[in-house]
């Protein structure tokens, strides 16, 4: 293929990456407008994210295998016009229950999209040119996952045509259709002459068991973990034993599994996968948690909020930068270190910084720790690929590049059920200490109201019994029932309306703090889950004990002076 038709169809697959990694986390940002619009409550909110990552990981186990036997340029293309056709059904919902369908159908259509990408990448260009290119790619997909929540602010603030939240997902209408134009006829029609049997039987088991698995994750707070959501846990766990022997059995009979689990002799491999899955688990719920305190804590805007990732953005730029850099003088396990304890240290450092009693973000403080949590990023994602790739042969190191990537879709799912989880029982938590505080507060701020002394205490006790009951609820962003209001024309309105001035803001000052506290304790968390993936990465030495057929001529090595993504195969191999 000529120099010029390759670009333009390199700048369709990464449009089209662009799109996938943004709808990760540009949701986050408009769940307060979305929830009010559709009515959606917590665990919807949580489905809403959640299962977009899900089905992408479920998809992508078999989408590769798909690509191969179909043509990896149909299915590209398939896959986009099916992808920006489920954003424009997400942008049309009416309720929370269809957007949740629709979301799931958008990451099928993305996976498929996405396994097809480095394929196709691949055969564009010549192995020269590899390394660039996929480097492009890594920067595309990392920044695009990244800038989701500030992208996601301005078109919330922009408003356009009075879609509000919904132009999150019309965006991709017109990008959709620029990526086909760019894409369909300058990529090559790719497949693979003995193609795979599509592996059902491990697709629907592997899906089964982590729907099975996250559903109950999601809503257990809010239903309060009847004894089906245990059954459901214990079926997970069944169905996940079930594949392990299901994908043994099939690779001994000579079969092509979704997952290759001699892969996991490697230590290179398994460590580095697990650490790819606690990152990304801890990555995903970072930015929950910055979202919903600040949107549902302090009353943020979602562009204000979607601006609090651009200085993390800036610095994961530099940091992705500098990584091949640090690469080649010192090893890539201690780059790997070096960037998620530079992660675990601003998380702790934003953590440090907050103060619940101020009621505030102290945005132009915790801009520094922002930046190095960006740059600890790069520093980590860039070189982790290659790490996990590097023990691997020319005959497994398609399966293993296939496994990465749904393991950071995993990840992200279970992290953001796991994180969410957590986070709300420190919501609930929070209310033994802000609102008694701000319940004294009220009282002697109720004293130069207009209310009757007589009924001052009650009016602060009342305040106090509806906060505590809304924040310790499953639904801690509605009112609790009864403290809506009372009926006009009663005299309890009559009080109500004389005290409301100093009830709202005791009710502004209480939902800050609780949510701010809850995030303070949240980011320690997350900052000791850092510290214990880099403890993993003493474990990346080369190891002995990995399969035959990684160690001759095939394999794929690293040395301490190669770029992240550098792979030394021992034969070409087709793309």
């Amino acid at each position: 293929m000529t120099k010029g038709p390759a670009w333009l169809a390199l700048a369709g697959c990464l449009l089209g990456v662009f799109m996938q990694m943004l709808d990760t986390t540009i949701v986050n940002i408009a769940l307060p407008d979305l929830t009010v619009d559709l009515g959606a409550s917590t665990s919807q909110q949580l489905l809403v994210l959640t299962v977009y990552t899900l089905s992408f990981a479920c998809t992508l186990l078999i989408a590769a295998t798909l690509g191969g036997r179909y043509g990896r340029r149909r299915l590209f293309v398939i896959a986009m016009i099916a992808f920006t056709v489920t954003s424009m059904l997400c942008g049309l919902a009416t309720d929370p229950v269809m957007l949740i369908v629709f979301r799931g159908a958008q990451g099928i259509s993305a996976a498929l999209m996405s396994a097809q990408t480095l394929a196709l990448i691949a055969a564009l260009f010549t192995r020269e040119r590899h390394g660039l290119v996929f480097g492009i790619y890594g920067a595309v997909a990392g920044m695009a996952a990244i800038l989701g929540p500030v992208v996601g602010g301005l078109l919330v603030h922009a408003d356009v045509a009075g879609w509000g939240w919904r132009t999150i997902f019309f965006v991709n209408l017109p990008l959709g259709i620029l990526a086909c134009v760019l894409a369909w006829r300058r990529l090559p029609a790719t497949l693979d002459p003995d193609p795979d049997r599509p592996d059902i039987a491990g697709m629907v088991l592997s899906a089964s068991a982590l729907f099975l698995l996250l559903y109950p994750l999601a809503v257990g707070r809010e239903q309060q973990w009847p004894p089906r959501l245990w059954v459901m846990l214990g079926v997970a766990v069944i169905l996940s034993l079930a594949f392990v022997r299901q994908q043994n059995r099939l690779a001994a009979r000579g079969g092509t599994p979704l997952l290759r689990l001699d892969l996991f002799a490697s230590r290179r491999f398994a460590v580095g996968l697990t650490m790819s899955l606690m990152f990304f688990s801890v990555f995903a719920g970072f930015f929950f948690t910055v979202s919903i305190s600040a949107q549902f804590g302090l009353g943020y805007s979602a562009l204000r909020t979607g601006l609090l990732a651009l200085p993390f953005a800036c610095g994961a730029a530099v940091g992705s930068v500098v990584s091949p850099w640090a690469v080649a003088r010192a090893t890539a396990p201690r780059v790997l270190l070096g960037g998620v304890l530079t992660v675990g240290v601003a998380f702790a450092w934003i953590a440090l910084l907050l103060d619940p009693s101020s009621e505030t973000l102290p945005v132009v403080a915790i801009l520094a720790p922002l930046v190095v949590g960006g740059i600890g990023t790069g520093l980590f994602v860039a070189p982790l690929q290659a790490v996990v790739l590097s023990d691997t042969s020319e005959e497994t190191v398609g399966s293993a590049s296939g496994t990465i990537p749904t393991a950071q879709q995993i990840g992200a799912s279970i992290g953001l059920a796991l994180v969410t989880m957590f986070f709300f029982g420190q919501v609930a938590g929070q209310t033994d200490t802000s609102v008694p505080a701000v319940q004294a507060e009220l009282s002697v701020a109720l004293e130069d109201s207009p209310v009757n002394p007589m009924f001052r205490p009650a009016v602060a006790d009342r305040f106090a019994w509806c906060a505590t009951e809304q924040l310790t609820s499953p639904h801690p962003e509605r009112p609790a029932a009864g403290c809506a209001g009372a009926p006009t024309g009663s005299a309890v309105a009559a009080i109500a309306a004389e005290a409301q001035p100093w009830t709202q803001s005791a009710a502004r000052a209480v939902t800050a703090r609780t949510f701010l506290g809850a995030f303070r304790t949240t980011l320690w968390v997350l900052a000791g889950l850092a510290v214990g993936i880099g403890m993993l990465t003493m474990l990346l030495h080369r190891n002995d004990n990995r399969p035959a057929s990684t160690m001759g001529d095939g394999a794929v090595e690293m040395s301490s002076g190669e770029t992240p993504g550098t792979i030394r195969p021992g034969r070409p191999r087709s793309g």
